[in-house]
């Protein structure tokens, strides 16, 4: 007769939306979860409050548990500002600058520093939350059946390219694909041609995808989106779809990967199998993997790290 596993530590994913705690085993299976929609522009109390409510259960029946924080909590908005770690970021190196919440008694807390970087343009770029899945896909990776990646996605309203040839986080880039998609199919004058309630449509997004490698330009080719529908040729319930696959089609001809390599999507939402499909459509060997199983087993790979 098997036991039930131990809980030996809480993850708490705290981004600028939502709040997601787990209660973890230490063979990283989740035993509980809680999830709100307390992100850092939503919080109602102080933070040390919010976490309390959430795992105080947790704490009065497995104790004082170490509780690892990701995410934006550590942002200038959030709890406290972690400085971001200077890649390239080793699993040790971000274990060394976590910092402990001394104010919050209840037990060891600690939050994980972002990372920064150049991008692969060599410009600037900054993470929170992804530098711990990406530690955590690290283990996940071995089990897939697909080749070792090139490259890892992590689809979001700020996307995000690792280059997963190392163990050791070095190369990653953003783009605010998600974001632009946001704002042009809700703020934009695109708005009054595509329907937020349509179902999705595989043919109008590859049709977005196949325009994104013709001349032109980003720029030029959305205001296709427009044209096509006041002409007829483009109804609002396949605008959606169709805008999706310009941006996604664009950001795919800038990435930093040799044609034909293994692409891991760090992710399961539709959003993740909308990159698997259009990575699949120009050639690449593209799968997902679990995001959340990501999280966790980042998380748990730095807690085991952490002082006593």
């Amino acid at each position: 007769m098997s036991s039930k596993p131990n809980a030996v530590n809480i993850v708490v994913d705290w981004g600028t939306s939502n709040f997601r705690a787990y209660l973890v085993a230490e063979n990283g299976h989740c035993l509980g979860r809680v999830e709100t929609a307390e992100g850092l522009n939503n919080v109602q109390q102080p933070f040390s409050e919010v976490l309390l409510k959430h795992i105080d259960p947790w704490l009065q029946q497995h104790g004082a548990l170490v509780t690892v924080l990701c995410g934006m909590v550590g942002s200038p908005g959030g709890w406290h500002l972690v400085p971001h770690l200077p890649a390239p970021a080793s699993l040790m190196q971000l274990t060394e600058h976590c910092h402990r919440l001394t104010e919050f008694t209840h037990c060891p807390a600690w939050i994980v520093p972002g990372v920064s970087g150049a991008g692969h343009a060599g410009n600037y770029d900054v993470m929170r939350g992804e530098e711990v899945q990406f530690f955590g896909a690290q283990q996940l990776l071995p089990r897939s059946e697909h080749k070792a990646p090139q490259s890892l996605c992590f689809p979001g309203t700020h996307n995000k390219w690792i280059d997963a040839s190392s163990s050791t986080l070095n190369n990653f880039s953003t783009t605010m694909s998600g974001e632009l998609f946001g704002l042009l199919s809700q703020q934009s004058i695109l708005a009054s041609s595509v329907d937020d309630d349509a179902l999705w449509n595989d043919d109008a997004f590859t049709q977005g995808l196949d325009h994104a490698k013709q001349p032109g330009g980003l720029l030029h080719h959305l205001f296709g989106v427009r044209a096509l529908n006041l002409n007829g040729e483009h109804s609002q319930e396949i605008g959606l779809s169709y805008l999706s696959g310009l941006i996604i089609g664009h950001e795919l001809q800038h990435l930093d990967a040799d044609a034909g390599c293994s692409i891991a999507i760090v992710g399961a939402s539709e959003l993740a199998q909308r990159y698997q499909f259009a990575l699949a459509h120009f050639g690449y060997d593209a799968f997902c993997i679990d995001g959340e199983a990501a999280t966790i087993l980042g998380a748990l790979a730095i807690a085991e790290q952490l002082p006593a």
